[in-house]
């Protein structure tokens, strides 16, 4: 049981990072076009 909810443990922060990472790149990308955008 606890190997169990350990590896549930382990696949929700795994999970959560991937999302986190995910919103980083995607906010990275938007402001990298506005710049983009702007300095021509």
């Amino acid at each position: 049981m606890i190997e169990t909810s350990y590896l549930l443990a382990i696949i929700y922060i795994l999970f959560y990072a991937l999302i986190g990472i995910t919103i980083v790149a995607v906010a990275l990308i938007i402001a990298l076009a506005v710049i983009l955008s702007k300095s021509e």
